[in-house]
């Protein structure tokens, strides 16, 4: 039986099949998906494959016009979000034959649906971890890039966790120091203050950065309660730096921050495991650091013992893209 893709405007029903979706991330959300629309100009199209009367796939996928063309992005560009894509439905095990079947017929669907309605000059789409056959997309002739994120199993003991850790990352989160700081989960303001510190990073660096905070304070206030997560340090009772987690599924990702204050403390570091002793209480299984991919930021996140989880880039159309980005600024996020 084929897969019939069709697409939906109900957010609950999406948000219901998401819950049989392993390793959907906080941006698969509905409110997110809107949020993105809103602040992007595009349009989302919330994909769902069907065979017969069962969902089978999920794809959100944005549409927007560059001049004279359109382009399609998962996710969509100059919003920092490292992945999004397709992810299957998992509500019965499937043996492999059977599992490729249905995943080659569900993204050949989805291109099928996006070309007869869009006929997108370029596509972008980066995929979630775990999302590991991206053969349907390569046999369409798409480009693949492997990437990396870093991920820390924190579903076991504190001391079991900590012993895994580097040397000066274990000294760094259990000292004590002659300092008066406090690390925690902040509010709505200091989404604006983490922010702004790494928008000043990236100037310092001769980079840009063109997320906003209203972007991200959008987020805060329409996804469920606990998404998104600002962990912040202050010393004496000034922020001095923090970052933005994105919390959903059973999984924690490291989506915005980190820029390295000028304090003699090591507070990513505190942050870091702040973060992962209070969200394991939560019932948060893992941890997604990001950075694999920056030799720099590499070195920093590998201290902390995690596994190195393959997620891949697609691209059609790349030859149309240089064209596009060189005309009308990035297309790549």
């Amino acid at each position: 039986m084929s897969i019939e893709v069709t697409t939906t405007d109900d957010a609950e029903r999406w948000n219901e099949l998401l819950t049989d979706t392993p390793r959907a991330t906080g941006f698969h959300h509905a409110a997110a998906l809107s949020v993105l629309e809103r602040h992007t100009g595009a349009t989302c199209h919330r994909l769902v494959g069907y065979k017969g009367e069962e969902p089978v796939g999920v794809f959100p996928v944005f549409t927007t016009r560059k001049g004279p063309v359109t382009v399609a992005v998962s996710p969509p560009p100059n919003v920092k979000l490292p992945y999004l894509g397709p992810r299957m439905l998992d509500r019965q095990p499937l043996k492999r034959r059977r599992a490729e079947k249905r995943n080659r017929r569900f993204v050949d669907a989805c291109l099928e649906w996006l070309e007869a309605e869009h006929d997108p000059a370029y596509t972008s789409i980066r995929t979630t971890p775990g999302y590991d056959d991206v053969r349907p997309f390569l046999w369409q002739e798409y480009d693949a890039t492997l990437r990396y994120t870093y991920v820390v199993d924190i579903d076991r003991e504190p001391d079991e966790l900590l012993s895994a850790f580097s040397t000066d990352a274990r000294k760094n989160v259990t000292d004590e120091y002659d300092v008066g700081y406090e690390i925690g989960e902040g509010d709505a303001d200091d989404l604006d203050r983490i922010v702004e510190q790494v928008r000043e990073r990236h100037a310092e660096q001769g980079e840009s950065f063109e997320l906003g905070s209203d972007l991200v304070r959008d987020l805060y206030e329409s996804l469920p309660e606990g998404v998104i997560r600002p962990y912040v340090c202050r010393i004496d009772g000034s922020f001095t730096g923090g970052f933005v987690n994105v919390e959903f599924g059973g999984r924690g990702i490291c989506w915005i921050g980190g820029a390295k204050p000028s304090v003699d403390l090591p507070v990513n570091d505190l942050l870091d495991w702040n973060y992962i002793t209070e969200a394991k209480e939560r019932g948060v299984e893992s941890y997604d650091l990001a950075g694999a991919n920056n030799p720099r930021i590499a070195r920093f996140k590998a201290k902390f013992a995690p596994e190195l989880v393959p997620y891949y880039a697609l691209e059609e159309g790349s030859r149309t893209m240089t064209t596009l980005t060189k005309l009308y600024g990035s297309l790549r996020g």
